[in-house]
């Protein structure tokens, strides 16, 4: 399967399957969608079959193979947990709806007459299952193949011996339009509920989690961890001078380098921005690593300003307690970066109650 980081955007299109999320996201859509359209064929089959008067005509080892393709298809599709199981499983049934029919046909007086017909329905009816260009061209071809072999109509040397060929043009081009369609809807709906999820969780600014996000994960943290974590409460000094100096520009810039800094050191622990000019992390770690942690970031915010302007960060730290609400954690936190404060700034504190 081909990715959006690998190929051209031609390519994908056509082979489309998307990133990890993506795939999970179009299969849970595609997935309900596929089971409806291959049980209604081969509802449409079983009720062709039962209305067909001249059953003796029909060849049934091919109409039993035809059955079974067609089950085994759906029940692909019932039991498929993923896109590429989806777009299998529906190549499979397509086909082996197109050949049940092809097989009902043939024991019509007339064959030629169906194809144009069932060649339409089938192709336009599943449209929406392929999510991919390629793989929808490749089956709706293949139905073709499989209704119109030998029984295609061809009325050569007439005024309207062109029409048959206009109607498979034709309904290709609609079913690929229907395809594209649904794919580009389906791809731009992804796109949408993922920029929403990023702003409802993430700072419009600086990238990094908001405070509800935030909040929320260290939670989780909080009951789950199996080592001490340490809340780190971050502050940027002075802040309301560099604004008010430098405007508030060059403020939004000092934001997102500090984001920056403190997203590069963090690694897998827990960080985010709270709100204003305040971050914080949840350090998961013992006391000395936690302590090396904070004074490194001390440092690195430090050194990352050096020569354009002095900027520092202030760091009051308190141990999560599992038996305590999150909330205590918070007020120990900021009891400390008090501390730090009012010890001169561009350090770090840890609550030691």
């Amino acid at each position: 399967m081909f990715t959006s980081r690998r190929v051209s955007p031609a390519f994908y299109y056509l082979f489309f399957s998307g990133e990890r999320e993506q795939q999970q996201r179009f299969f849970k859509e595609l997935h309900f969608i596929s089971i409806a359209i291959l049980t209604f064929g081969l509802a449409c089959w079983l009720l062709t079959f039962s209305l067909t008067l001249s059953r003796a005509s029909l060849n049934h080892a091919h109409a039993a193979m035809a059955v079974t393709g067609m089950l085994a298809g759906l029940l692909l599709a019932v039991y498929a947990r993923s896109l590429q199981a989806i777009i299998v499983s529906g190549s499979i049934s397509v086909l082996f709806i197109a050949f049940g029919f092809r097989v009902l046909m043939l024991g019509t007086q007339d064959p030629a007459f169906w194809v144009l017909p069932l060649g339409v329905m089938i192709t336009l009816t599943t449209a929406p299952i392929f999510s991919g260009i390629a793989y929808y061209l490749g089956v709706s071809l293949g139905v073709w193949a499989i209704v119109g072999l030998g029984q295609f109509p061809v009325h050569a040397g007439r005024i309207d011996q062109h029409w048959p060929v206009l109607t498979v043009s034709i309904s290709v081009i609609i079913g690929l339009a229907l395809n594209i369609y649904f794919l580009v809807l389906r791809i731009h709906n992804y796109r949408a509920q993922r920029e929403l999820a990023t702003m409802a969780y993430k700072d419009g600014l600086t990238r990094l989690n908001n405070r509800r996000m935030f909040t929320q994960s260290a939670r989780i943290l909080q009951r789950t961890a199996h080592t001490p974590a340490y809340f780190l409460m971050i502050d940027i000094d002075d802040f309301k001078q560099i604004n008010d100096v430098h405007g508030h520009e060059v403020g939004d810039e000092v934001l997102k380098k500090i984001a920056d800094v403190i997203a590069g050191l963090c690694g897998e622990h827990l960080c985010g921005r709270l709100g204003g000019e305040e971050f914080a992390i949840i350090y998961l770690g013992e006391k000395n690593a936690a302590c090396a942690f904070a004074a490194q970031l001390v440092d690195s915010v430090e050194a990352a300003f050096v020569p354009e302007r002095k900027v520092s960060v202030s760091i009051g730290m308190a141990e999560m307690l599992k038996e305590a609400d999150l909330s205590h954690s918070y007020r120990r936190a900021d009891d400390s970066l008090y501390q730090a404060k009012k010890s001169g700034k561009n350090r770090y504190v840890l609550n030691a109650a």
